[in-house]
């Protein structure tokens, strides 16, 4: 009996799921494309930038043999002719089964009618825009809470197909615990793209936070030396980490053509730091308006970086230590126990 109606919901939620789907419009579908294409040609661009780092490196290293460096640029450049081959299917119209999920996702959330003015989308959108430029954080945003859906929904009815099964094995209180590791593994494909949207934004927000006194001390360095800003941004983004990444996509902006006002205005949307802010805006001024205190700015946004990064150092150092509070004195207690114990245990009552 349990079986049957197991399975009766898992074919009614696999045909929910394909209605979905199927009356999804030319715009849902259309939008799943663009969020595809988006996310091939940002891989694209960071192949690019890690090329670029690579050169950079072998260049002040004179390591040009270097075989490591070798194996590293050819991963890079098969990665990016896969991308490339990926870009041109989605530009064709042509798309995976695998991505079609999301258009499901897309549709439900079409039928509950969310948009910008709900909380979940809003918030997400929000954090997309620290790594992405709006337009695609907007894409990014409804493609990552669309696969969430449409992998649920999918794993509702696998979830009933596979307790359905599992009951007709015999398999008793054990179908429950298959029928959740089957849903899991469903939920868990939809879930953890969407919550790797935090561990982005936060580890972005520590590596800029602890590049970027390094980073304005060469620019301070540079133009104090009589160089130019666009000159000295270029020999300053020589390094590893997100940071520099981000500058280095200014200077790929410059190759392809966009003005420096618009690229600089870019690097301050994705880089939510108040210096960086300060930094971009300063730039972006120099060039529009002509600052002839740019070099007096960089020396100040300096000295101020270098001093929160002190009292950043600071900081953690205290919160390490309070972390290794209650391990020490646990070790204390058993220290203590060790001693005590066979003192007490030697004495004659």
């Amino acid at each position: 009996m349990y079986m049957v109606i197991c399975m009766i919901l898992a074919t009614a939620v696999f045909v929910f799921f394909f209605l979905l789907f199927f009356t999804a419009d030319e715009n849902i579908t259309g939008a799943l494309l663009t969020a595809c294409r988006e996310t091939e040609m940002e891989k694209i661009k960071q192949g690019k930038i890690a090329l670029n780092m690579l050169v950079e490196d072998i260049k002040q290293t004179g390591e040009l043999k270097d075989a490591a460096r070798k194996r590293e640029a050819k991963k890079i450049r098969r990665k990016m002719e896969e991308s490339k081959k990926l870009l041109e299917k989605y530009s064709k119209g042509k798309i995976s089964g695998l991505d079609l999920i999301p258009a499901a996702g897309y549709r439900l959330m079409q039928l509950m009618r969310w948009d910008m003015t709900n909380q979940t989308i809003k918030k997400l959108n929000q954090k997309c825009q620290q790594f992405k430029e709006k337009r695609e954080a907007m894409n990014y945003t409804y493609y990552l809470l669309g696969a969430l859906w449409g992998y649920i929904i999918l794993g509702v009815s696998v979830f009933f197909g596979t307790l359905g099964f599992t009951l007709a094995l015999g398999m008793g209180t054990r179908s429950i615990v298959a029928a959740a590791i089957a849903f899991a593994i469903f939920a868990l494909m939809g879930y953890i793209p969407y919550d790797n949207v935090n561990v982005v934004v936060n580890r972005r927000a520590e590596e800029i936070e602890r590049q970027f006194p390094q980073v304005v001390s060469k620019l301070a360095l540079l133009t104090v030396a009589g160089m130019e800003v666009s000159q000295a941004w270029k020999l300053a983004s020589r390094g590893r980490g997100t940071l520099y990444e981000e500058m280095n996509r200014v200077l790929i902006d410059f190759d392809n053509n966009v003005s420096p006002v618009e690229a600089y205005t870019k690097f301050l949307d994705r880089c939510s730091n108040k210096y960086t802010t300060k930094l971009a805006t300063a730039i972006i001024q120099n060039i529009s308006k002509g600052n002839a205190e740019i070099v007096k700015l960089f020396r100040q946004l300096n000295e101020e970086s270098w001093s929160e990064h002190k009292h950043n150092a600071r900081r953690m150092g205290e919160k390490i230590q309070s972390k290794l509070l209650i391990p020490t004195l646990l070790m204390f207690v058993g220290i203590i126990i060790l001693v005590i114990v066979p003192v007490i245990s030697g004495f004659n009552f």
